[in-house]
């Protein structure tokens, strides 16, 4: 008896929560849109730009997989991060900057040693966001304590320890944005057989995810997941893929956390 009054309670508090984000209909990108990250304007309306960073030369390390690099730029600094796949196909994550715009690149720093797969170089590259010159990195990977989405942020050249997303069942493409000490992380949801696109976002920069949601909607096959930020606009960006659909069509879904 006891068990059904908890269970009934619980499933009454959780029909009374409301999602953390206003969210307006999803609406297509113009086909002709150049590839990009996508941003919030000065309007508060989400665009591509094409924000590619050119280095002089990328970092080399034993076992990085090219397909895997991805580079930021800081106020001051390049930053890159990749996958090098270790002699039993797991891999390192590693990070490393250049204040000279990839001529010369400062040390390899692990940011993450403990994934345990044999995926080898078949793995989704991780996503990269600024604040300054503070990195904000997110990832997917099989840990020892399980698969999921996970996060690690780098102060200046401190690093502060991996924090989890979310778990799931197998390894998926995440994008990340920040803005302050806000970070949301996008990423195809981890779990389940439907693919969808969630959301996940922390106020203190990214110590803690303090909530996730879903941005796609229920009739979506969503995927490939872009993400930003500016003040309290969010917007997420996906492709969907009906079963009629020979190809996919990128959208992007305007929200305002409340």
């Amino acid at each position: 008896m006891r068990t059904c009054v908890l269970l009934a309670l619980l499933t009454a508090l959780t029909a009374c929560e409301t999602s953390p984000v206003e969210w307006r209909d999803p609406e297509p990108v113009p086909p002709d849109t150049p590839a990009g990250r996508l941003v919030i304007d000065s309007t508060g309306k989400p665009r591509f730009v094409d924000e590619r960073v050119s280095v002089a030369a990328a970092p080399t390390a034993p076992g990085l997989c090219a397909s895997s690099l991805q580079t930021a730029r800081g106020s001051s600094r390049v930053f890159a991060a990749w996958w090098s796949v270790r002699p039993d196909s797991s891999a390192v994550l590693y990070s490393a900057s250049s204040a000279d715009s990839g001529a010369t690149w400062g040390n390899a720093v692990a940011v993450d040693t403990s994934d345990v797969s044999s995926r080898g170089c078949d793995r989704p590259p991780p996503s990269l966001a600024t604040v300054g010159d503070d990195l904000q990195t997110a990832y997917s990977m099989s840990a020892s304590e399980g698969t999921g989405v996970f996060f690690a942020h780098f102060m200046g050249s401190m690093l502060h320890s991996p924090v989890s997303v979310i778990y799931g069942e197998r390894l998926v493409p995440t994008a990340i944005a920040a803005d302050g000490e806000r970070v949301v992380v996008a990423y195809e949801e981890p779990n389940g057989s439907r693919k969808q696109v969630d959301v996940s976002m922390s106020t203190t920069q990214g110590h803690l995810f303090d909530w996730h949601v879903t941005a796609s909607r229920d009739i979506d096959v969503a995927a490939s997941p872009s993400v930003a930020l500016a003040g309290k606009t969010l917007a997420v960006s996906w492709v969907t893929r009906r079963p009629a659909d020979s190809v996919g069509t990128r959208v992007v879904r305007v929200g305002q956390l409340k």
